[in-house]
C-alpha cells in the first residue's frame, strides 16, 4: 500500500472542427465520482485547432465546475500536445497521478476512482477497457492476449479485484506484449506522475505509434502495470489522425503507413530488444515499408506531392530507402489479392 494520491491532472490534447466535442470530454471528467479529497486540474492543450479550445470552454461557462488551464500552441500533433501538458505538471509539481482523455472520448463515472484504487495498491500504470460504439462493443475483445477477461495472462498476474476483472503484473512482465499488441488506448490510461519523470512521447510518430512507443518505454522503466477489464471509456468520433488515414488517395494515409515504418524501425534499434519484439519489429517494418513505397511513389506518378517531412525522418534511418522502393512499389502493383489485402 501506499500514500493516498490526492491530485490528479487530466491531459486532454486538443484538434477538433466540430463544436461540442471537447465539452462532452469536459463533461465526462466532471461527473466522475471521486473518493473524498480528490481533486482534479484539467489541462487542455489546443495543438492549433480549427475550432479554437477557447470558444468550446466559453461555451461550457454554465457547465459543471472543473478547474481548467488552457495552453495554446503550434501544431505538433498529439503527442506534442501531451508532451506540453507534461512539461508544465512537471515544472508547477502540482499532481500526483496524471490521466490521459482525448478530446472526443468520454469516460465513465468511475474511471479516476477504480485507476486510483488499482495505483493506490502499489502499482504505477493503469488502464482499462474501452468501446468504440458502431465499431467494437469490447476492446479487450479484438486483441488476443486480452481476450476472455485475460484468461491468458492468470499466470503472469496477481488477481487485484474479481470485478473487471483487475491483474496486476510485476515489473517489465508486459513489455513484449504493450509492443506486439495495442494493449491500452489512451484515454483509458492513468500514471502515477512520479513514474513518468523525463519520459515524454515521441513527437516523430505523430499518426502512429506515438502512445504505444510512451507506455513501452514506462513499461522498460520497471512501472508496475495493474490491467482492468472494466469498461470504462467510451471513444468518440473527431479528428482522429489514425482512423481517418485509410484512404490510398491521402497524404495522411502516406503519413500514417510512414509512422508505422519510423516506429518500427525504432523499435529495431532499442537496446536489450528481447526475441519477441525483435520478431515484430522487423515483420512490421517489412509490412510498413512495402505499403508506403507503393502510396509514395503511387502519389508521385499521380502528380500530387506526398509529405517529405516523414520520408525525411526514414531516410536517417535508411539511406537506401529511395533504391528500395521501385522494387517494393511492383511488388505491390503486381499483387493479383484484393486491393484491402495488399498493404
Amino acid at each position: 500500500m501506499t500514500a493516498p494520491l490526492h491530485r490528479v491532472a487530466v491531459v486532454i490534447p486538443y484538434f477538433q472542427r466540430d463544436s461540442g466535442i471537447l465539452c462532452r470530454a469536459l463533461d465526462g471528467v466532471a461527473a466522475q465520482e471521486l473518493p473524498p479529497g480528490v481533486t482534479l486540474r484539467v489541462i487542455v492543450v489546443d495543438d492549433a485547432s480549427p475550432r479554437p479550445a477557447a470558444s468550446e470552454l466559453a461555451s461550457r461557462a454554465n457547465g459543471a465546475p472543473l478547474d481548467i488551464v488552457l495552453i495554446e500552441q503550434e501544431n505538433g500533433g498529439p503527442g506534442g500536445a501531451r508532451n506540453a501538458a507534461l512539461d508544465r505538471i512537471v515544472a508547477e509539481g502540482a499532481a500526483d497521478v496524471v490521466a490521459f482523455l482525448d478530446s472526443d472520448d468520454i469516460w465513465g463515472p468511475r474511471h479516476v476512482a477504480d485507476a486510483l484504487t488499482a495505483l493506490e495498491k502499489g502499482y504505477d500504470f493503469y488502464c482499462c477497457d474501452n468501446t468504440r460504439p458502431g465499431d467494437y462493443p469490447l476492446f479487450s475483445e479484438h486483441v488476443q492476449v486480452l481476450a476472455r477477461g485475460g484468461a491468458g495472462l492468470a499466470a503472469r498476474s496477481v488477481l487485484i479485484d474479481h470485478e473487471g476483472p483487475v491483474r496486476g503484473f510485476p515489473p517489465q512482465e508486459l513489455c513484449d506484449d504493450i509492443a506486439v499488441s495495442y494493449l491500452s488506448h489512451t484515454s483509458t490510461v492513468v500514471v502515477r506522475a512520479a513514474a513518468i519523470g523525463g519520459i515524454r512521447f515521441d513527437p516523430d510518430l505523430r499518426t502512429a505509434g506515438e502512445d504505444r512507443m510512451f507506455w513501452l518505454m514506462l513499461a522498460l522503466s520497471g512501472v508496475r502495470i495493474a490491467v482492468s477489464w472494466r469498461c470504462n471509456v467510451t471513444c468518440g468520433e473527431g479528428v482522429n489522425l489514425f482512423f481517418s488515414a485509410h484512404d490510398w488517395n491521402s497524404p495522411e494515409t502516406v503519413e500514417r503507413f510512414g509512422c508505422e515504418l519510423l516506429f518500427a524501425e525504432k523499435l529495431i534499434r532499442q537496446q536489450d530488444l528481447s526475441q519477441a519484439r525483435r520478431e515484430y519489429a522487423l515483420a512490421r517494418a517489412t509490412r510498413s515499408r512495402r505499403a508506403y513505397a507503393f502510396l509514395f511513389l503511387r502519389m508521385l506518378l499521380k502528380r500530387r506531392k506526398p509529405p517529405l517531412g516523414m520520408f525525411r525522418s526514414l531516410l536517417s534511418f535508411d539511406p537506401l530507402l529511395p533504391l528500395r522502393m521501385p522494387p517494393l512499389f511492383l511488388r505491390v502493383l503486381l499483387d493479383r489479392r484484393p486491393a484491402g489485402d495488399k498493404l
